[in-house]
């Protein structure tokens, strides 16, 4: 296999050194995601998605790393004027390189949180384009279900609509609502060999570091992971596909 993709990371929490490791690892292609911690206007986010499809896409394209951006309301940084942020998205989505919504969703599953979920939904749903959903460390079979049914409400066809950090505890939850799983490979998360002990119930998703400076991250996870498999002879197929394929499908890259 000549390249991996990553399908979600932040590059704005990322160091220099983590974006060249990415790239020396085989990294070839990346998803940016937005997110400002604590935001309280929306010109927050206006800032944040002119960095990350300007700044930092020219940083990574010096890199030999092709950085594509998705954007949208975090739920860690939810705006008081949040209605601007989604009344500006159809704009910001015709930049190039930005690929989709997210990410997106929900920590406590508060009105507040729905309301802004669902209207980054519909914004989804009218632009035909994926949308990356957050699931929290806890409450998560609820705050799944949840985000599902919202995302039922707003008629957003399955296959636009990848939910992240899935896990054993969700993953058929997923599965049946017909929505892509995103496997984020970390202690916290899905590790490389809980990923391969599993392997018959996560082929069907794709993986990414979900980089960011909050708790313990690897920018190289993907690579790790690909290594990792590739050692335990798993099948090369079901490899390009979680490592490669299917994100490079789905935000049609």
């Amino acid at each position: 296999m000549s390249y991996l993709v990553d399908s979600h990371l932040h590059v704005t929490m990322m160091s220099y050194q983590g974006l060249q490791a990415m790239a020396e690892g085989g990294i070839k292609k990346a998803i940016t995601c937005a997110i400002v911690l604590g935001a309280q206007h929306a010109e927050s986010y206006f800032d944040h998605f002119r960095q990350i499809t300007g700044f930092y896409k020219k940083n990574a394209d010096g890199l030999g790393i092709k950085l594509y951006s998705t954007i949208g309301v975090h739920p860690a940084g939810i705006p008081h004027d949040w209605p601007r942020v989604i009344d500006a998205l159809p704009d910001f989505l015709k930049i190039e390189g930005v690929v989709g919504l997210g990410e997106v969703g929900m920590n406590q599953g508060s009105q507040l949180e729905r309301d802004v979920l669902k209207a980054q939904f519909e914004v989804a749903r009218d632009h035909k384009l994926p949308i990356i959903v957050h699931t929290p460390f806890e409450n998560r079979l609820p705050i799944t279900e949840l985000t599902l049914n919202i995302a039922a409400q707003a008629n957003i066809p399955p296959h636009l609509l990848i939910i992240d950090h899935v896990n054993l505890d969700i993953l058929d939850m997923v599965n049946q609502f017909g929505a892509m799983p995103a496997i984020t490979i970390r202690s916290r998360n899905v590790t490389t060999e809980a990923l391969y002990e599993n392997m018959e119930q996560f082929q069907h998703g794709m993986l990414n570091c979900d980089f960011s400076n909050l708790f313990p991250n690897d920018p190289t996870a993907v690579i790790k992971a690909y290594q990792y498999l590739k050692s335990r002879g798993v099948s090369e197929t079901i490899i390009e596909n979680i490592t490669c394929k299917k994100a490079e499908k789905i935000f049609n890259i």
